[in-house]
């Protein structure tokens, strides 16, 4: 067999090359698989990118219609199925905000203001800008509202501060004595408490709502209560929840026009009609009395903006009230007078003398010096409007017997004309009397140094809030040497009445600078920069950084130096985001604000959906922000996931007419989010001729991005016309949880 065995060399020539053919076919193939995975990735991450976007835009439209029309309980489910990605939630890049101003021909701008440190940056160049004011909007809902109590407050009446939707509730309010928890007290938002606070040593209140509180001690006092939805440009308001106690009291209400005025009182309404005479600087005028067996709370609205002072035990002839000024600061320019029988004191704080002026009468108040005057003048009904040539503060307060004032009131800053600054100036007049003065921290930190009958620094922080020491007749200084501002707080005598602020509201900072450019500031909180998501959250829970801010500029106008020209609120607001990857990691589909944005692919930022706005007819413009919130047992991962979403308050942050309205939003999306939103100002021939040029710019209404300040940052432009402009607050607890099929 072997003899008959030949090779034939053509036909192995033919297999070999059938096999290298075959395996340069199969490598060609290889490379071009190689190189087509990376379209194929991306085409798998444009189905991932287009399928979650689809139930994006289902979630953003649900949360709108819920946060624009829902009542607090009312509630909403929504199912994302993730394809091979999975859901998390941002709660440090879904920041945006939005400004207004108050002033024509004034501007507000802003920068480092999402960026969790205790420095930001503001710039308006018109006028001296004279002080900062912050709010903690304690956005979130694992962000209690804190309460701390001086020691020489005795009784506490306590109710659900009031929005535009109030949450339903219940309130859980736990009661802490010396840093520890003592009892924990249940209320509804229709209801009222009374806490004794005798039985604590250095009392505080950790609220899950936001409260209206009334410290007394003693025989109670005099004291001006905040409006439920105060006015950012004058913090009058046309209604109030007052938690009165038991006993005699009177409520008396101020306004510069004519009011109609109802009260509901155990279901019993009454109204009353008061009128004015403008032309001889004379306000309305209403006061009635309330007897009442045990405490409840009572409702007042009004019809004009208003003012509304409190006076409770009115046997017990005590009360200091600061009055405030038509601008809204403690110290002004022009007051609104109560008719009550007393005494007011008038502090001038410049350099220069100042003269007072009323219907019939008028003084001279020396620089740096008080007069006191009795009031009211003879002969005049209504409230008086007191007219001044230079700020100053005014107090009223009702003598006892004695000659001795006898009441609790704040001591105003005199560097930012509100509750808190870096300079308190005041005098004593209580001959032969000890007066005591409260400080307390509006900060994190502050150094104080006090002058007067002696002189001593003291050290003040977030974690031990007062100091008290008593103080002789004469004049007094109180200066912040280093950090952060504080509240001072002046006691005479053993009775008296206050309204407390929760421990982030107001905090103010005197700047006293006129610029053109950017002026830097501190913000009165903790630094938090640079540290973990985790350790920012538990920062945003115990309040030592604020979860969202509002901020007050107040600057020179034509009629005082203390005038609220604008306001900005800062939000810091979770992201949910859908995480997967393409060709490249690192993509998302992300849910923010009301937003449904994108980096796919190529991390470039684009926008899905525009965050939902109104405006028209004519120069209007409305927002309502829903701000996603996870609650403390929400899960994420990559299964089935379903999302209960409930509405649990809306909050009115700001109704008035704004001269220039801002929106900024935190990067990578920001610049995608201002062009996108000015579309339409291509057809404007306007911008094509003249680009960047707002002032030129005639024939279109509507949002441009600022040039000036960068993309990120939008104007609504309105052609120099005055914006009706509303802005709302929907706070929205989500818990997300795997599906249970």
């Amino acid at each position: 067999m072997k003899y008959n065995i030949t090779r034939d060399d053509e036909a192995v020539s033919a297999a070999v090359a059938t096999v290298l053919l075959f395996g340069g076919v199969v490598s060609i193939i290889g490379l071009m698989l190689i190189s087509m995975m990376p379209i194929i990735e991306e085409l798998e991450g444009s189905i991932e990118r287009n399928d979650m976007s689809s139930q994006m835009m289902i979630l953003a439209q649900q949360t709108e219609v819920l946060s624009e029309h829902g009542m607090p309980g009312d509630s909403t489910e929504v199912e994302l199925i993730p394809l091979d990605g999975s859901l998390s939630w941002d709660s440090t890049r879904g920041g945006m905000w939005y400004s207004a101003t108050w002033q024509d021909d004034s501007s507000f701008r802003m920068k480092s203001i999402l960026d969790f440190d205790d420095q930001i940056e503001v710039k308006h160049p018109e006028s001296k800008t004279t002080a900062i004011c912050y709010d903690d909007l304690r956005l979130g809902p694992t962000r209690p509202f804190f309460y701390s109590i001086p020691n020489w407050v005795e009784s506490l009446s306590v109710s659900a501060h009031q929005g535009l939707a109030s949450p339903l509730g219940p309130i859980n309010i736990k009661i802490q004595s010396d840093n520890s928890l003592v009892d924990i007290i249940e209320m509804n938002v229709d209801e009222s408490a009374n806490v004794d606070s005798t039985l604590y040593t250095d009392l505080r209140l950790e609220s899950s709502h936001e409260l209206v509180i009334l410290a007394s001690s003693g025989l109670g006092g005099a004291s001006f209560i905040t409006p439920d939805n105060p006015s950012r440009i004058d913090n009058t308001g046309r209604s109030w929840s007052v938690p009165l106690p038991s006993g005699d009291s009177i409520i008396q209400v101020m306004s510069k026009d004519a009011n109609l005025i109802t009260t509901l009182i155990d279901g019993t309404e009454t109204t009353a009609v008061v009128n004015t005479d403008v032309n001889s600087r004379i306000g309305s005028y209403w006061q009635s009395s309330v007897s009442l067996s045990e405490p409840t709370i009572i409702s007042v609205t009004t019809s004009a903006p208003s003012q509304l002072i409190l006076i409770t035990e009115v046997t017990g002839n005590a009360g200091i009230v600061n009055l405030k000024s038509t601008s809204g600061a403690y110290l002004g320019t022009e007051f609104l007078s109560p008719q009550m029988t007393g005494y007011l004191e008038l502090t001038n704080p410049s350099t220069t003398t100042a003269t007072a002026t009323w219907q019939g009468g008028g003084i001279s108040i020396p620089s740096q010096g008080t007069e006191s005057i009795a009031w009211p003048p003879q002969g005049i009904s209504g409230s008086p409007i007191i007219d001044v040539d230079e700020d100053v503060m005014i107090k009223w307060h009702n003598n006892h017997s004695s000659g001795i004032s006898i009441g609790a009131g704040i001591i105003p800053a005199s560097d930012t004309g509100f509750s808190s600054g870096m300079q308190h100036l005041f005098a004593t007049h209580n001959t032969g009397s000890i007066d005591t003065v409260i400080t307390q921290i509006a900060g994190y930190a502050s150094i104080f140094n006090y002058t007067g009958s002696n002189q001593f620094n003291h050290s003040l922080t977030y974690l031990d809030q007062f100091y008290s020491f008593s103080v002789e007749a004469g004049s007094h200084q109180i200066s912040v040497l280093e950090n952060h501002p504080i509240r001072v707080y002046r006691v005479s005598g053993n009775s008296g009445l206050m309204e407390i602020y929760h421990d982030g509201e107001e905090r103010c900072l005197g700047i006293d600078i006129t610029a053109s450019g950017w002026i830097s500031t501190e913000l009165p909180w903790d630094t938090v920069a640079g540290r973990s998501e985790l350790e920012i959250l538990q920062a945003w829970s115990h309040g030592s950084h604020p979860s969202s801010y509002s901020v007050n500029l107040i600057a020179a106008n034509d009629e005082s130096d203390y005038t609220t020209v604008a306001s900005a609120w800062i939000f810091h607001i979770s992201r949910l985001t859908y995480e997967f990857t393409s060709s490249v990691t690192g993509m998302e589909v992300a849910y923010s604000n009301g937003a449904v944005l994108t980096n796919h692919p190529e991390f470039q930022p684009t926008v899905l959906r525009q965050p939902n706005d109104r405006s028209g007819p004519g120069p209007r413009f409305a927002s309502t922000i829903p701000a996603l919130n996870p609650t403390a047992d929400s899960t994420v991962g990559a299964g089935v996931m379903n999302l209960d979403i409930e509405l649990a308050y809306r909050e009115s942050l700001a109704s008035e007419s704004a001269y220039e309205v801002r929106r900024g939003w935190y990067s990578p999306y920001g610049s995608a989010i201002a062009n996108s939103a000015a579309s339409g100002l291509d057809q404007s021939i306007d911008w094509t001729i003249y680009p960047g040029s707002l002032d030129l710019l005639t024939d279109y209404v509507g949002w441009v991005p600022d040039p000036s300040i960068g993309t990120s940052e939008a104007v609504w432009h309105t052609n120099g016309e005055k914006i009706q402009f509303s802005l709302q607050l929907s706070s929205l607890d989500v818990t997300m949880a795997e599906a249970i099929e």
